[in-house]
């Protein structure tokens, strides 16, 4: 895959939901994803070309290796996701909780992954970025208008 086919799976001005492996293997270097995350990051959302939107339930999760790792290790991540350009951390309020409790009732997703999804349809994405194969079929079977790129898709990356 390229550049080019990314670009083409994400269209310039779609909003895009980040999931906790795209922002894993950004923060990763040695992750096979890295170079499409970065690019992700770095080229699509830091431009403005595609602003970004990340779940509280990514949060969480993204802090607890460093967490583990050292004390202090979680405020390099803190500054990252506060300053980012066009990165949006999206709270759980009641359209959040609504939108998951939808997903929840139609499609038993897991409380997690309705809080993950639930924030991306409050927000209006078009795409949740993600490198977990279990979404597509996933959204696909819930009809819920989002379309997933999966960043191993566009392996090797230039």
């Amino acid at each position: 895959m390229s550049l080019a086919t990314l670009r083409t799976a994400i269209a310039e001005g779609d909003r895009i939901l980040l999931d906790t492996t795209v922002l894993a293997a950004f923060l990763d270097a040695s992750d096979a994803t890295h170079p499409v995350a970065r690019h992700i990051l770095a080229d699509l959302v830091a431009s403005g070309r595609n602003p970004a939107v990340v779940s509280m339930v990514t949060v969480m999760e993204i802090l607890v290796r460093p967490m583990r790792a050292t004390p202090s290790g979680h405020v390099t991540v803190l500054a990252f996701l506060r300053s980012h350009p066009n990165l949006e951390c999206i709270p759980v309020d009641l359209q959040v909780a609504q939108e998951a409790a939808h997903l929840r009732a139609a499609s038993r997703l897991s409380p997690p992954d309705a809080l993950i999804v639930g924030t991306g349809l409050a927000a209006q994405v078009r795409h949740l970025v993600t490198n977990d194969h279990a979404w597509a079929p996933k959204l696909a079977a819930m009809a819920s208008g989002l379309g997933v790129v999966e960043t191993s898709a566009h392996l090797p990356f230039p």
